[in-house]
């Protein structure tokens, strides 16, 4: 099987400029815990996850202006390591075990084509993919 297989074909992407207001907002909406990080010629610049979002956060001082003047590109992973489409998904898990990470930008010919996660490997599995003989 391949990671296209399994990859999520339409990410959510956003601009390292916006601010974390727009990324927590676009993680809701799009009930995901990662977003992928391009800039203005849409190459892969960073990952923004939940965890980014949540070093950053202090209760005390995390106020909504506090929010939109963060940018993400302040509190992203930058330079993430990718993966291409035709990759098998066990060279992807490999690397999401490997790096200690839980999502890949899915990169061909230098685009953004998707974005495989560990939640991707559990819905396949939950699925009934690969049952053995």
């Amino acid at each position: 099987m391949r990671v296209r297989d399994l990859m999520n074909t339409e990410p959510a992407v956003i601009s390292p400029e916006q601010g974390l207001d727009k990324g927590l907002a676009l993680m809701a909406d799009r009930k995901n815990r990662h977003l992928m990080v391009v800039d203005e010629a849409s190459n892969v610049v960073g990952i923004l996850s939940d965890q980014d979002m949540s070093m950053v956060y202090d209760p005390w001082q995390m106020t909504e202006t506090r929010w939109k003047t963060i940018t993400v590109k302040e509190v992203m992973s930058p330079n993430p390591v990718t993966i291409g489409s035709n990759a098998t998904i066990e060279e992807a898990a490999r690397i999401l075990l490997r790096e200690a990470v839980s999502a890949l930008p899915v990169v061909d010919n230098g685009q953004l084509v998707g974005a495989l996660s560990d939640r991707d490997f559990t819905r396949h599995f939950a699925q009934g993919g690969d049952r053995g003989g």
